[in-house]
């Protein structure tokens, strides 16, 4: 059992185990001057150094005995590297219990914090929000920033607190031995890197707002600190949730992407033609996934498809047609084991600010796609026989 010591006792303790042997070290100086004749410093120029040696001992253990569980405002003012501050929004934060009403913001020190740090404030908010009452390491997940996943849970402490690990960290853990932090990452923080976080435990995105140094405000709180993003999304099924550039990109978007699907832009398996592996075809439309959360918000709305079509689904949905979306609307509407799920527990309103809220992330990430004709399948083939089907299928295709 260890037993607790008290700062000033500690540094009382060295004060006087510093003086005993500056007084001894006098003692021995004398003898040595009285027997051999050699000039030494004076007894009191020893003690006087003596006694700062013992304050400078004292100022170490009392500072080293103080662990602040938080980073403060003077760890930040004492180097002029740490005084830069990182604000990631939050967006699209879901737990066991459903989606958070807002978005947040959380500030945290460039120095001092890694992608570890913004799972585990999250975490913190979902227990406040009585989203969730799992903690961080309930469950496996991963964490994508800047195109790199990081994975968690693949290693354990070997005792609870004790630091050690029972494997190295891998180039893509994370977990509180290897928080990632900002400043070791591969690539330097900028505006606008995005990331996502996925488990069974709770999901989000997160994108980096902002660098900036520490203003004289900022020096008054303690990071992590964490702000609420008011939700101005309304509750009806209107288009006010984008900008007039949104609508015109996503009008463009959707002529480019209906030319796409239009044209021989993919390839499939060429039948009964040994000379030939693949031909030209159309490309296939991709599996439905997101856009049917936000069919079944506003289906558990009651609202009606064409107008939902007009103001919400074909500028998040740009690489569908209406007869596509209308075909899969009637058709979730009959599948009663998937649709009850979609928006339990809550309001009309609630689902529709809720499937706008969900839109407008699919319709962001929409915007940066463009549609790309598609290579051929052997094409980067590492066999020899596959890439020459390839060149022969494309001199076909060239020649045709």
């Amino acid at each position: 059992m260890v037993t607790p010591v008290d700062d000033n006792d500690t540094a009382t303790a060295a004060v006087g185990a510093v003086s005993n042997a500056a007084a001894a070290a006098a003692a021995v100086a004398v003898e040595a001057t009285s027997e051999s004749g050699a000039a030494v410093a004076p007894a009191a120029d020893v003690a006087t150094a003596a006694t700062a040696g013992a304050a400078t001992v004292a100022s170490s253990t009392t500072t080293d005995a103080v662990v602040p569980a938080a980073v403060s405002n003077e760890d930040a003012t004492d180097n002029s590297n740490n005084t830069k501050v990182c604000r990631f929004l939050i967006t699209n934060l879901q737990g066991g219990r459903g989606y958070a009403k807002n978005d947040f913001r959380i500030d945290l020190m460039q120095s001092k914090h890694g992608l570890y740090d913004i799972a585990e404030t999250v975490f913190d908010i979902m227990d406040k929000e009585k989203l969730t009452n799992d903690m961080i390491y309930s469950h496996l997940w991963d964490m994508t920033f800047n195109q790199k996943v990081y994975k968690n849970g693949w290693r354990r402490q070997t005792m609870p607190d004790s630091g050690e690990w029972t494997q190295p960290a891998s180039e893509t853990d994370i977990d509180e031995g290897e928080p990632r932090l900002f400043s070791g990452l591969n690539m330097p923080l900028e505006k606008g890197q995005k990331g996502k976080f996925g488990g069974e435990s709770a999901s989000f995105e997160y994108v980096l707002e902002s660098i900036t140094d520490m203003s004289a405000a900022q020096k008054d709180k303690t990071y992590p600190h964490v702000s609420k993003v008011a939700n101005q999304i309304s509750t009806k099924v209107e288009d006010d949730w984008l900008t007039p550039s949104q609508k015109s990109q996503c009008i463009k978007l959707q002529e480019m992407w209906g030319k796409f699907y239009s044209g021989n832009n993919s390839w499939k398996r060429a039948k009964r033609s040994p000379e030939r592996a693949f031909t030209r075809a159309k490309p296939s439309a991709p599996q439905w996934g997101d856009e049917l959360q936000i069919m079944g918000l506003l289906i558990n709305a009651d609202c009606k498809f064409k107008k939902c079509w007009t103001n919400i689904m074909q500028y998040a949905f740009v690489d569908r047609t209406e007869s596509a979306c209308s075909m899969r609307w009637y058709q979730l509407k009959k599948e009663d084991y998937r649709l009850k799920w979609y928006g339990k527990g809550k309001s009309a309103a609630e689902k529709i600010s809720l499937a706008k809220r969900l839109a407008k992330s699919t319709m962001k990430v929409q915007l940066e796609r463009k549609p790309k004709r598609e290579r051929h399948p052997y094409a980067n083939s590492d066999e020899a026989v596959l890439r020459e089907y390839a060149e022969r299928d494309l001199a076909y295709e060239n020649g045709y």
